[in-house]
């Protein structure tokens, strides 16, 4: 119960907004929904949405609401990235590699600190991504 309440009320805190579309890997389609300095908690965690009423969450929030669609729960999963806190601006998340193995979907994501001068203040990153694929996921 307190994990979908932490998890409604980072979807409701994400505050702004930025959409890229990844290259395909290993025959997987994914794209980033949202990425926000300030939208994250404290602590770093993932969740892999895939059941509809966790789904619900997302298009109840403006500003993913315009990047998914009622049907997309039956055929992509979403997974939330909270990076945690962090001292300075400029943390990024890469997915590095996606493999579909035959039961499911492995992928590595790295944690890019930032490089060269960057504010010194406090952010709390997070991602939404999409995967286009309904087998299980297993993040490295």
């Amino acid at each position: 119960m307190i994990k979908k309440i932490v998890t409604f009320a980072f979807i409701l805190t994400l505050v702004s907004c930025g959409s890229t579309k990844p290259p395909m890997v290993s025959g997987v389609k994914y794209d980033v929904l949202f990425r926000s300095d300030y939208g994250g908690g404290a602590f770093q965690f993932y969740e892999i949405i895939t059941e509809k009423n966790e789904f619900d969450m997302l298009l109840s929030d403006d500003m993913i609401k315009p990047y998914v669609k009622k049907g997309d729960i039956e055929t992509c999963n979403f997974i939330l990235v909270n990076m945690g806190e962090k001292k300075s601006e400029g943390y990024t998340l890469k997915v590095q590699k996606i493999e579909e193995q035959k039961d499911k979907i492995v992928i590595t994501l790295k944690e890019i600190e930032p490089k060269g001068m960057v504010a010194e203040v406090l952010t709390k990153p997070c991602y939404v991504l999409k995967i286009k694929s309904k087998k299980p996921i297993e993040i490295k």
